[in-house]
């Protein structure tokens, strides 16, 4: 694949789009601006909150504001952020984040090919794409969140030309059928409720053979990290074995888990998951695509 539009759909029907991104199917008519293209439908996702219609500013100085007001606390900038993040930290939470992400850079920088990050965000995983200098990969950044996705292209993709940003939804993904070598993804089921259809929608998309890899922290059941994440709806993103469950539900074969360590959660006013007091492991889930 070299250029997005030959893999991307309409998420209702599944039928091409035109040239201006017009459902050669339905009709629906989606969008791009900012280097984004959105390809949601509201009557599939209009129950997630990030649909909400803001004004884009035409300048960095409007863009910085709304990139704080999304991602940040006050008006810090991203090494500031970062930098209060971290403080937050106790020490074996550091060096698990510090282990675990040392694992993943060494699996990224040996990937090929066509690569999604699902639930981009802010771009965490993005950057570590970026940083490991692995040229022979083409990345597709995927969230629901536009807003989101267009403040992490300006701010993280520089002058990369191997990278693409679609807003959509991991339930409905508008991307056709084995469209992807690699999924990755930094706690990507956390944040996305029914996390069996997107097990089911990533197999779809994966080609054959297709990995995917997630980078996530994980929570035991009967705590009250599992209280708060049943009330957010993505207990099954966050129990390992739940995870590995709707992966093999969905088709995945091989499916593990490693853990790369483990650590008591400190007391984090950025995290609603997982509860200060309680353990969470750090770990890397493998899953593969037969042929």
């Amino acid at each position: 694949m070299k250029n997005i539009t030959e893999i991307i759909m309409c998420p209702e029907c599944h039928n091409t789009l035109t040239a201006d991104l017009k459902c050669s199917g339905c009709g629906r008519q989606y969008g791009y601006r900012h280097g984004v293209y959105n390809l949601i439908s509201t009557d599939l996702s209009g129950d997630q909150f990030y649909l909400n219609k803001i004004e884009i500013p035409s300048d960095k100085a409007g863009m910085d504001e709304l990139f704080y007001e999304i991602f940040g606390r006050g008006n810090l900038s991203d090494e500031e952020l970062s930098r209060d993040y971290y403080a937050r930290c106790n020490q074996e939470t550091l060096d698990g984040i510090r282990k675990q992400k040392e694992h993943m850079n060494r699996l990224l920088s040996s990937l090929s090919g066509v690569v999604c990050d699902l639930a981009t965000g802010g771009g965490t995983m993005l950057q570590q794409l970026i940083d490991s200098g692995n040229p022979n990969i083409q990345i597709v950044c995927t969230d629901i969140n536009e807003l989101e996705l267009i403040c992490t292209r300006i701010r993280r993709n520089g002058e990369h030309t191997n990278i693409s940003f679609v807003t959509t939804d991991g339930r409905y993904l508008s991307i056709r059928d084995n469209s992807f070598d690699y999924i990755v993804s930094l706690s990507g089921f956390g944040n996305i409720p029914e996390g069996d259809k997107v097990a089911k929608e990533l197999y779809r998309v994966l080609k054959p053979s297709g990995k995917l890899i997630i980078q996530g922290e994980y929570i035991e059941k009967g705590t009250k990290s599992y209280e708060l994440a049943v009330g957010a709806g993505v207990e099954r993103g966050v129990v390992e074995e739940y995870l590995i469950e709707d992966l093999e539900k969905a088709g995945f074969e091989d499916v593990c888990s490693e853990i790369i360590a483990e650590a008591i959660w400190a007391e984090n006013p950025y995290d609603l998951i997982p509860a200060a007091g309680d353990n969470q492991r750090f770990c890397l889930i493998f899953a593969e695509k037969k042929e």
